[in-house]
């Protein structure tokens, strides 16, 4: 896995998101 670390931060970011919320389900995933 050789993730750059703007990306790991977007993800981090986008599964916060999904964790508080959940309506946002039916976006694609960043990854």
């Amino acid at each position: 896995m050789k993730w750059t670390k703007p990306k790991a931060v977007e993800i981090r970011c986008g599964m916060e998101i999904n964790m508080y919320g959940p309506a946002e389900d039916d976006l694609p995933p960043s990854f």
